[in-house]
């Protein structure tokens, strides 16, 4: 990245917008919370994931139907062991309407192939899976207290396993189920409130529920050329994995609902293509063909234009972004 166009990107990161209650807030701030350390290499590069998200959801910010926007969001991860949480997932892109939460993991150059080990493929966290004591924790413990739900959790893991055992490697190298496993479990405890005091270590918290809108996780892929997306989706592993997560979330919806407004949540999850979402004139009531690019004067369509000339196989250096 030239030093003019780095200078750019700083000036739009750093930026204040006024949130909807009325607090003064940078971009910057929420990518230097996140696990990812983003802004130490990747974001500056024309390969980087998080800068082609930055530039494709940062405008939303000022929509006036939007009641809360983050970047690198803070989900709540497993509990590993008596140290506590391992790892908190980072959803890359966060925001809140009247009636929906929105979760969005965007992917650009990277694929899911690139972190495996030669010859393998991806095994779910046995965290998650196994119904025996694992780090000195129950599997109860580990999910918070909530043991109807880790037996759930345990039985997708086993059934999305499975799945990902039967497909060719190299087939739908896009997909990471293993980190949309992750998100699923930081989404769901989200929603139940998941949170730590001195006195009852990790629960949740009944009076910090998110249950009063709908859910929606996107994983949202720039898709390059000879990528199958739409080749008998329904049995593909990313199909699978769609239909089972709607079940998955709604059951653990349903199992903790107990008023009649929470009675009608439901949990949604889609794969897109950036592409196509560039196209879309009512995406939750966003327009994103007449959206301008955050801090300048310049139509989003225009500023997403540098993306498209760069194909995955011709990347260098993508293993890390």
């Amino acid at each position: 990245m030239t030093v003019n166009k780095k200078k750019e990107y700083y000036e739009r990161l750093t930026l204040p917008y006024i949130d909807k209650e009325g607090n003064e807030k940078i971009f910057i701030d929420q990518y230097l919370q996140g696990s990812g350390c983003e802004l130490e290499s990747k974001f500056w590069s024309i390969n980087s994931s998080s800068r082609m998200a930055f530039d494709l959801y940062s405008w939303i910010v000022n929509e006036p139907s939007i009641m809360d926007f983050q970047f690198e969001k803070k989900l709540p991860g497993v509990i590993c062991s008596n140290r506590g949480v391992a790892g908190r997932p980072n959803m890359d892109v966060y925001f809140e309407t009247n009636t929906h939460r929105i979760f969005i993991e965007s992917k650009y150059t990277e694929s899911a192939t690139m972190a495996y080990k030669k010859g393998e493929k991806p095994n779910l966290s046995k965290a998650y899976w196994d119904i025996n004591d694992y780090g000195g924790l129950s599997i109860k413990e580990r999910f918070y207290g909530k043991s109807d739900i880790a037996k759930e959790f345990s039985d997708f893991c086993t059934n999305i396993q499975e799945e990902i055992d039967k497909f060719p490697k190299n087939k739908w190298k896009w997909f990471d189920a293993k980190q949309e496993t992750c998100h699923l479990f930081g989404i769901i405890f989200y929603l139940l409130g998941a949170t730590k005091n001195e006195e009852r270590g990790y629960y949740c918290d009944p009076n910090n529920r998110h249950l009063d809108k709908n859910v929606c996780l996107y994983n949202v892929i720039w898709k390059f050329n000879g990528e199958e997306f739409d080749v008998d989706y329904d049995n593909s592993l990313p199909g699978i994995f769609e239909k089972k997560a709607k079940d998955l979330v709604n059951t653990c919806i349903e199992s903790s609902i107990n008023t009649c407004i929470e009675s009608s949540i439901q949990f949604d999850f889609k794969i897109l293509e950036v592409q196509k979402l560039r196209k879309e004139t009512n995406f939750h009531g966003l327009d994103f063909t007449k959206a301008k690019a955050y801090g300048l004067n310049r139509l989003l369509e225009n500023q997403m234009k540098q993306y498209e000339n760069n194909q995955r196989g011709g990347l260098e250096n993508t293993s890390s972004l």
